[in-house]
């Protein structure tokens, strides 16, 4: 699988999951074929398709939604770097004060720390560090954009039973939009706790030296941050 085809069925997901949950509830009430009429089996995979592409720029929009709330307009950065912290055995070496917690400069610079670190091991530990991190990462985000698509997916099916009434096919789908909803969001914090510890344990690797290469650290220097 090439890099965009894994890229749009990543941002496809969240999108398509609103879409199916939102028409199927529409439809049980309406009791009409599919949008409202009848087609032609080119014409429906014509709609499919068409479909297919509105829930991706759906899906991609519910990941800088996600994005926007859980870093931007949010103290998660802080939140992470006080659990890396805690977790380190020796903080100093990070050259990170407690007052920039409040900050995302303090994650910017773990961040930098951290790809320093990886420029000075061997290449094959270095790749499974980095591959092991972006799995853990990209999962991480994947849940999180999943996580905004079922929440608008609750609101926009209890709007449409708001217009109707309950019955008990719209009471499953509640049902297993919010069992979906606590379970990805389970899966988010533990992937996120997974990535923390992660991040921590190999630092402490790092500054133990139990990684590197004594080439490595002859030929390139690392000042510490004052």
């Amino acid at each position: 699988m090439n890099f965009e085809t894994k890229y749009l069925i990543r941002w496809g997901i969240p999108g398509w999951v609103f879409i199916l949950f939102s028409y199927v509830t529409y439809i049980s009430y309406e009791n009409t074929t599919f949008l409202g009429t009848e087609f032609t089996v080119p014409q429906l995979l014509g709609i499919l398709i068409s479909l297919g592409f509105v829930g991706i720029v759906l899906g991609y929009l519910m990941h800088q939604i996600y994005f926007s709330l859980n870093w931007i307009f949010s103290k998660q950065s802080s939140k992470i770097m006080s659990k890396i912290i805690a977790l380190i055995d020796d903080e100093d070496d990070l050259g990170i004060r407690k007052h920039e917690f409040d900050h995302h400069r303090a994650y910017f610079t773990f961040e930098f720390y951290w790809q320093k670190q990886l420029l000075l091991i061997p290449e094959d530990k270095r790749n499974y560090i980095a591959e092991r991190h972006r799995y853990l990462l990209t999962t991480i985000h994947g849940l999180g954009a999943l996580v905004v698509s079922l929440g608008l997916s609750l609101i926009s099916v209890g709007v449409i039973i708001f217009r109707h009434e309950l019955n008990w096919f719209t009471f499953a789908i509640i049902f297993i939009l919010g069992y979906l909803f606590f379970s990805v969001f389970q899966g988010f914090r533990y992937y996120s706790d997974n990535l923390i510890h992660f991040q921590a344990n190999f630092i402490n690797s790092f500054v133990k030296k139990e990684l590197k290469e004594e080439k490595l650290r002859e030929r390139i220097e690392i000042k510490e941050q004052k």
